[in-house]
């Protein structure tokens, strides 16, 4: 098949040849833009093609970029979250010790009191 297209070509360029030498010239720039239409054509698609994966791949990146953020977002709540429970248990720990401190303080108190009303002297530490 390939030989009869190129038999169909020769035999064409051939008859316009008879034709004469403007004919054969003609017919020869016609196909010379052709061939430059052809690869023009050719470019903007292979341009276009890339354009639109660049396009693509642009918009992943965005989209990761977006969801990177989303996530950094997240953990910084989370950080957030842990310091302040922290700061709770902290808090309560050292108001315990305040509770505790107070108890002890009001039992002390409490004792050296009834131990002046019943009339029991209380050793002095400077004394010792």
């Amino acid at each position: 098949m390939e030989k009869s297209i190129v038999n169909e070509v020769v035999s064409a360029l051939e008859a316009i040849k008879s034709y004469g030498q403007p004919g054969f010239w003609i017919l020869l720039v016609l196909i010379v833009l052709v061939l430059v239409i052809a690869a023009v054509v050719y470019q903007r698609i292979a341009t276009k093609r890339s354009q639109t994966a660049s396009k693509t791949a642009q918009e992943n990146f965005e989209s990761i970029a977006a969801d990177l953020r989303k996530r950094a977002l997240e953990v910084k709540k989370q950080d957030e979250g842990l310091r302040k429970r922290e700061l709770e248990v902290k808090e309560r720990k050292q108001q315990q010790v305040l509770k505790r401190s107070q108890r002890a303080l009001k039992g002390s108190v409490s004792h050296t009191i009834t131990l002046g009303l019943t009339g029991k002297r209380v050793p002095n530490n400077e004394n010792k």
